[in-house]
């Protein structure tokens, strides 16, 4: 009997996605066992949650809570693990490049998210800190939170951004640094409406939190361009800041659109039902670096989580040469928006109600995740075909 071809698969990203996937590939390793060798490449050793991301700034959380382990999961799914960046994909010859090295593969799956566009506005890339990458960006908040502790006069912290990662930021910022009021001021800037999208009583009711933290709002006020210490807008007026922070828009890593994927909006890779790349079918994508031009979604990681199960399976079947799994996104999501304290408003279905125990809901949900994630781990599931699985 001939010995079935060994296929190298090639996870780019410990996004959310990728869990599910090293979650399918542990549980199910005895369908792939000897037919697979899965690499994982991965700029940081954990991955930090990030949902719960507004309760660590508040002061809700340590970071350890927040963050999975990467190794022990990659361990027991029979994947290498390898921390490095990737900075090129030759398509031609199936290989990734990043830090001198190389790494081979048959088939490849992108979960790399995405991070605030820098370039649109001149000036932000040297002036303005990102929210993302996470890891940084708590770099970031940990030595403000220092300088605070040593400041004599008052400082202006901007927040950039009136979507729902901004306006939770700001408030957890500001309620992690309430004894300070005196000396640090808060504003928040959008270009258009508050949480635009959401349902105007939930943005009603985040003005009123705003305001209650002390944080100054400015609405339908376009960033032109900014310098050191200077935010100006479109309208010619400007802002002075000690501090700012993006949290507005969405870009992807420049080498996913340089590797002649098929991209849109700024270098996402469109994807078809089965999220794979409508130009090479080798390539996968998942999460925020991801594009269903007939099924378009906010940037949100609830999407991610919901196609790790999908894009798990559609790697198996394609290993294994079977049909391709559909994957459909929900047209609307329960949303639970963090006010800085333990309290939240949920968003559903244009439903909108606030209250504590829809954070505590919330702290559930987002901790259980975690330790989907986390040892001990399940044990596997007895062997099963793929396409009963599915079923």
């Amino acid at each position: 009997m001939a010995t079935a071809t060994l296929k190298r698969l090639l996870l780019i990203g410990g996004g959310h996605a990728h869990l599910f996937v090293l979650e399918t590939l542990r549980k199910r390793r005895s369908e792939w066992h000897g037919r697979l060798e899965v690499t994982l490449l991965s700029r940081t050793l954990a991955t930090a949650y990030s949902g719960m991301l507004p309760g660590l700034i508040a002061g809700h959380y340590r970071t350890r809570q927040c963050l999975i382990d990467l190794p022990p999961l990659a361990a027991q799914a029979g994947a290498t693990l390898v921390q490095a960046d990737v900075e090129q994909l030759d398509l031609a010859r199936n290989v990734a490049l990043g830090g001198g090295r190389e790494w081979e593969f048959d088939l490849v799956s992108i979960d790399i998210g995405s991070s605030p566009s820098l370039t649109a506005v001149p000036g932000a890339a040297q002036h303005a800190a990102p929210v993302k990458p996470i890891d940084l960006f708590l770099q970031h908040w940990r030595e403000l939170q220092d300088q605070i502790g040593t400041l004599t006069r008052p400082i202006h912290m901007v927040v950039v951004g009136g979507g729902a990662g901004g306006v939770e930021l700001v408030l957890a910022m500001a309620h992690r640094l309430e004894g300070q009021r005196a000396l640090v001021k808060w504003s928040l800037v959008t270009s258009g409406e508050l949480l635009a999208g959401y349902p105007r009583r939930a943005a009603r009711l985040m003005v009123r939190h705003l305001a209650e933290a002390g944080v100054a709002l400015r609405t339908n006020a376009e960033a032109a361009c900014i310098e050191q210490g200077k935010l100006h807008f479109a309208d010619g007026s400007s802002a002075a800041f000690d501090a700012l922070i993006w949290a507005t828009g969405a870009a992807a890593q420049s080498w996913v659109a340089a590797s002649g994927l098929a991209c849109e909006d700024n270098g996402f890779v469109i994807v078809n039902e089965h999220l794979q790349s409508t130009s090479h079918p080798q390539v996968f994508a998942a999460g925020d670096i991801a594009v269903n031009p007939l099924h378009r979604r906010p940037k949100a990681g609830v999407f991610a989580v919901r196609q790790g199960p999908v894009l798990a399976d559609n790697l198996l079947r394609q290993v294994l040469d079977l049909p391709l799994a559909s994957y459909r996104p929900q047209m609307d999501y329960l949303s639970l928006l963090a006010t800085g304290q333990r309290h939240a408003i949920a968003s559903w279905y244009g439903l909108v109600w606030e209250a504590a125990w829809l954070w505590r809901w919330k702290d559930r949900i987002d901790q259980r995740f975690i330790r989907r994630f986390s040892p001990p781990f399940e044990a596997p599931v007895d062997a099963q075909s793929i396409e009963d699985a599915s079923r």
